[in-house]
């Protein structure tokens, strides 16, 4: 709750931000579009969070063509089928929270990022 409030406090301090604040399962409980990437917490350890990111993009179709992790952080790099790539990167936030960051072309597409976050929400579950 107060994490919430923090960021919709600072939030008009952001120039060409856009923010959502959501819920559900496995969702700490908002979005951040920030020039061109779209963040969300997950109330999930980053391994369980990495395994759905990984199922997520091949429920997707999309082609992994690059992929790291380790305890602390991870990198995944896609293609869609048109040629763009995708770009996911995750960070352990707490033991039991993960923060998954997804930049769609060089300029961002909110859409497809939200569509990806959609599918890791329904592999958490």
């Amino acid at each position: 709750m107060r994490r919430t409030v923090a960021i919709l406090l600072l939030a008009p301090f952001f120039a060409g931000c856009f923010w959502l604040v959501a819920g559900g399962a496995g969702v700490a409980g908002a979005y951040a579009w920030i020039n061109g990437n779209l963040s969300r917490n997950y109330k999930q350890p980053i391994e369980t969070t990495w395994k759905g990111s990984l199922r997520a993009l091949r429920k997707l179709k999309l082609k992994v063509t690059e992929r790291k992790h380790d305890a602390f952080n991870g990198y995944i790099k896609a293609e869609l089928v048109k040629g763009d790539v995708v770009k996911l990167s995750l960070e352990r936030w707490t033991n039991n929270e993960t923060r998954v960051i997804v930049r769609v072309g060089m300029l961002g597409d909110r859409d497809i990022s939200m569509r990806v976050h959609e599918q890791i929400e329904k592999e958490l579950r």
